[in-house]
């Protein structure tokens, strides 16, 4: 489960990397779902990788 650091560090890499993207909406929309996916332990889907990818990185 994500606590408010985890959290923290996820978004906050997110923007660093891909803030000025032009998908940048639903690359963070897509985060937010995986985030929730994640913590219910649910298979994290179809999201986009580069969330999936920071989404594992940061699971605590």
């Amino acid at each position: 489960m994500f606590d408010k650091t985890a959290l923290d560090a996820l978004f906050d890499e997110l923007k660093s990397k891909y803030g000025n993207d032009a998908d940048w909406e639903l690359l963070l929309r897509d985060a937010h779902l995986g985030v929730a996916r994640s913590d219910a332990g649910v298979d994290l889907g179809a999201i986009d990788p580069r969330a999936s990818e920071l989404i594992k990185a940061h699971a605590a």
